[in-house]
């Protein structure tokens, strides 16, 4: 390796680590309307694809606004490498409206608004059981994209 080589690699290193955050993002958002979006019919999207990679343990939030007298889908899909994905809908003192955890793990929710309200959608990858895989020394925790998609019906 010659010295050019060898002072150039610290910025080549540098630009691949800048670089992949944004990969993963256009993959992600790639999924999510290739895959998931078809899944929301018959309800129509509401234009917003929220979507970002997760991994096994980690949670996200979002705060919303539903209309009165309209009727939404509220769905969470996530790529095969990740399980038992779950969601809750809460209002914004945070008292749970809906747990897919208490609907044997539902990926979606369908339901009425009477009153424009906003709303906070957790969307939650759990950690791996004590006898799972992942906590074997040199396995890695699993990652993947998860969206969160958002249909009405007049």
């Amino acid at each position: 390796m010659n010295i050019k080589t060898h002072k150039l690699l610290p910025l080549i290193v540098l630009l691949f680590a800048l670089a992949a955050p944004v990969v993963s993002y256009g993959q992600c958002k790639g999924f999510a309307k290739r895959k998931c979006l078809p899944l929301l019919k018959p309800f129509i999207h509401n234009g917003q694809l929220n979507s970002t990679t997760l991994m096994e343990g980690e949670s996200a939030e979002l705060v919303m606004t539903f209309h009165a007298g309209q009727k939404y889908r509220v769905m969470v899909c996530a790529q095969p490498s990740l399980e038992n994905i779950g969601f809750k809908m809460m209002d914004m003192d945070r008292e749970i409206i809906f747990d897919s955890a208490e609907q044997d793990g539902a990926k979606q929710w369908d339901f009425n608004v009477n009153a424009t309200q906003q709303m906070i959608i957790l969307v939650a990858v759990p950690k791996p059981g004590k006898h799972a895989s992942a906590n074997l020394p040199g396995t890695m925790v699993q990652s993947g994209c998860v969206a969160l998609l958002v249909g009405f019906q007049d």
